[in-house]
């Protein structure tokens, strides 16, 4: 005797749970990137920036400001390059 085999009973994955999904990750990415700067600059200010002039301590806060809007245009314009797609025929 052979044991039957059960078919798959995965949902499939609708294009709107794609959707919200690509949203909530980028959301969570931009959340925590925030988060993750604030806490570079206190981190910087109170540990690290006694050793530069004010000049140089400005310079690495802009800096980093910059890698982390270029980190978050990234994704989201990735997101959005991927979507393109629906509005154009």
């Amino acid at each position: 005797m052979t044991a039957a085999t059960a078919p798959e009973t995965t949902p499939a994955r609708s294009h709107e749970y794609d959707l919200i999904e690509g949203v909530r990750r980028r959301v969570l990415v931009s959340i925590a990137g925030g988060v993750g700067w604030v806490c570079f600059t206190l981190l910087y200010v109170a540990f690290w920036a006694h050793a530069f002039s004010i000049f140089q301590s400005v310079i690495v806060v802009i800096v980093s400001l910059l890698i982390l809007g270029g980190i978050l245009a990234g994704s989201w314009v990735s997101f959005g390059m991927r979507l393109a797609g629906r509005w154009t025929h």
